[in-house]
């Protein structure tokens, strides 16, 4: 008989608890450049979807394609494409928390890879290096804005 009470006490607690009229909303967010949150309601069973356009809260993929490690200076190459300022910080924030260099050149073509490094460019590859050259790393911390990005004033990253 007594564990028969305390079975049905214990049933009594779950039900209040299933049923205290809260409608608490449950809530599910992605983390890409579009972000759906679905939301349902406890107590009423309805479904509701928002979609909300944002910055990606990752960076962009990029690959290290060239660089001298032990002279800490690194190329690297993201797809082409449009970024945000906060793209291409979050990039470089990431490669400077990654591998600590103490230079980091960002660019969108193999091409403007090639050219990154070479010392003295001819007009045309200058101008290849122009169009495809978005950011640099100096001494570690500083990140400088270059190319269609070159209004954008440098600012502190890193340590």
């Amino acid at each position: 008989m007594r564990r028969f009470l305390i079975l049905v006490f214990a049933l009594a607690l779950v039900g209040a608890a299933c049923n205290r009229g809260d409608d608490a909303e449950l809530t599910t967010t992605t983390t890409s450049s579009s972000q759906t949150t679905s939301t349902t309601a406890a107590g009423n069973g309805t479904d509701g979807e928002t979609t909300t356009t944002g910055g990606a809260a990752e960076p962009p993929a990029y690959d290290i394609i060239a660089g001298d490690t032990g002279a800490g200076e690194y190329v690297v190459l993201i797809d082409p494409g449009t970024y945000t300022e906060q793209d291409i910080r979050n990039i470089m924030e990431g490669v400077v928390d990654e591998y600590a260099p103490v230079t980091v050149h960002l660019i969108d073509s193999e091409d403007a890879g090639d050219l990154v490094l070479k010392d003295e460019l001819t007009e045309a590859e200058q101008a290849i290096l122009d169009a495809h050259y978005f950011a640099r790393v100096v001494d570690g911390t500083t990140l400088e804005f270059l190319g269609p990005y070159a209004d954008i004033d440098p600012i502190h990253i890193g340590s």
